[in-house]
């Protein structure tokens, strides 16, 4: 009943305002009609996500209807929405603790609306080592075991559910404040015939100047793609190990890489 409600009045502002506008106007629009018809709604709440003391991101939805569902607005000239806007309304019903959102298109004719629901699983941890456990010495060991332990200690504490970007800077916190040196704005030399073309940035964490960590998020499984590209930055920065770890839809994934 409650969606059927909301439903109601997302057509309704399409109607009235048509066709063509930017995704501002028919958020105004809908705003306007969910006043108009006593329906409590709250527009663009904004949060910040602290971690140790730190801030780690700021969080901005478009609406919280009645207190209980979490609208994504767009407006976009094709029907069918791609997997970043389901990922971006998960992170938004992660964080504002709520299980049902609406991904809302107003681009078409008539406007699509995809119903998401956030029911976080329990968090289920798997591990491969197998890659690394015949490079690693003692001093690689001791390190890469506690990276390990804080990747733990943040799945724990924060589950799944949240963009790459926070799990990232959440990560980093934790290994400085383990006392590991952890650098966040890598500068990977590309090299053709052993000489440099470039300096380009990089996603990847940099921990005591030796590791590599490329970690995402929401995905099934990491495709192959971050494994090459882990090894490739492994090898133009003269490293031999680091980590591609995924806090995915169903589970925590860490996984050994090497520059073989």
């Amino acid at each position: 009943k409650l969606t059927y409600e909301i439903r109601g009045m997302i057509f309704e502002a399409r109607r009235r305002l048509r066709t063509g506008w930017p995704e501002d106007v028919y958020h105004q629009g809908l705003v306007r009609i969910m006043e108009e018809k006593g329906a409590p709604v709250v527009s663009k709440p904004r949060k910040m996500l602290v971690h140790r003391g730190i801030e780690v991101h700021l969080f901005e939805c478009d609406l919280i209807a009645r207190d209980l569902v979490i609208l994504e607005l767009k407006a976009l000239p094709f029907s069918s929405f791609a997997p970043k806007h389901y990922a971006q309304l998960i992170n938004y019903l992660k964080f504002w603790g709520k299980d049902l959102g609406l991904l809302v298109n107003f681009g078409p004719m008539r406007a699509e609306i995809e119903r998401v629901v956030w029911d976080e699983p329990e968090l289920v941890v798997h591990e491969d080592y197998s890659a690394i456990e015949a490079e690693m010495t003692g001093k690689d060991r001791e390190c890469l075991f506690q990276l390990r332990e804080d990747i733990l200690v943040v799945g724990q504490q924060y589950g799944l559910g949240y963009p790459e970007v926070v799990y990232r800077k959440i990560a980093a916190i934790e290994f400085q404040h383990d006392g590991l040196c952890c650098q966040t704005d890598v500068e990977v030399p590309a090299r053709l015939d052993g000489r440099i073309l470039t300096q380009t940035a990089s996603d990847h964490l940099l921990v005591n100047g030796a590791y590599l960590l490329n970690i995402r998020s929401l995905l099934d499984q990491p495709p192959v793609y971050e494994f090459a590209r882990t090894k490739t930055y492994l090898n133009n920065l003269g490293l031999k190990l680091g980590f591609v770890v995924n806090f995915g839809k169903k589970c925590l994934q860490i996984y050994g890489v090497s520059s073989d």
